[in-house]
């Protein structure tokens, strides 16, 4: 009895310590605050989704993960990380980040509310061995078990000892792999 007392303390204590609050929560909180995805909000970007351009195939793996923020303030928060694999038409894999997904430094971060449009949402996409080179991957379109995403560059500082510089010199752009726009289905 004295065991089954202790328990239920201990957990009403935690519960009564829980700092949880909802993903939109804009007031101040205390450090160690939890911003959750108490409505399943971003729920329906889970998963595996797949879609071609120019005889290429473009699998994108999102996953909910609960993020740790260090910094002046610490607290957790519910995000969606992304990883990718592109297949040439002939089978060929040119990237595979799915197979290692990097729950540390994923490739894609959201899911925020883009400042284009406010109907939109919007990842982060900050693609490896790219020197720095950031993009932003609106989702203009969302209906049922389809997206759509539109690429767009964020600014960026020239780096002169970018390994890129002379393929960004001979073809104008970054060798990322990723369309400008694409229509992607849930698997």
């Amino acid at each position: 009895m004295k065991q089954i007392l202790l328990i239920l303390i201990s957990i009403f204590t935690i519960s009564c310590n829980a700092q949880v609050y909802p993903l939109n929560y804009q007031d101040d909180v205390p450090d160690g605050a939890y911003y959750k995805d108490l409505d399943n909000e971003l729920d329906k970007y889970v998963g595996t989704w797949k879609g071609t351009w120019s005889g290429k195939t473009l699998y994108l793996d999102l996953r909910k993960v609960k993020y740790h923020y260090t910094g002046n303030q610490s607290y957790y928060e519910d995000k969606i990380f992304g990883e990718r694999k592109v297949i040439a038409s002939d089978g060929t894999i040119e990237i595979d980040r799915i197979t290692n997904f990097d729950i540390q430094s994923p490739e894609f971060r959201g899911i925020e509310t883009s400042l284009k449009n406010g109907n939109w949402k919007r990842l982060y996409f900050n693609p490896k061995n790219m020197c720095n080179k950031k993009a932003t991957l609106d989702i203009t379109s969302f209906t049922g078990n389809q997206m759509t995403l539109h690429f767009e560059y964020l600014p960026s500082i020239y780096d002169e000892n970018c390994q890129h510089n002379a393929y960004v010199d001979q073809y104008g752009d970054f060798p990322i792999n990723f369309p400008k726009d694409i229509v992607l289905t849930k698997q």
